[in-house]
């Protein structure tokens, strides 16, 4: 076997867990409650919200005055 050949192999199997496993696993993660991962998602999509909401209260009076 040639170093060529391992990579190869090496790759296909990366591949493989990626799309079969790898879903799976962020699932289970992301499922159970307790999650540091599971947190952090939900804290990033609030303040993405928080944000889009600042944003469009900041400019608020180009939306009442300015749009017609």
């Amino acid at each position: 076997m040639e170093k060529t050949d391992v990579k190869g192999i090496v790759n296909d199997e990366i591949k493989k867990f990626v799309t079969d496993n790898l879903d799976k696993e962020i699932k289970k993660i992301l499922h159970s409650s307790n999650s540091a991962t599971r947190d952090e998602l939900i804290t990033t999509i609030k303040n993405s919200i928080e944000a889009v909401y600042k944003v469009l209260w900041q400019k608020r009076e180009f939306w009442k005055t300015d749009i017609r």
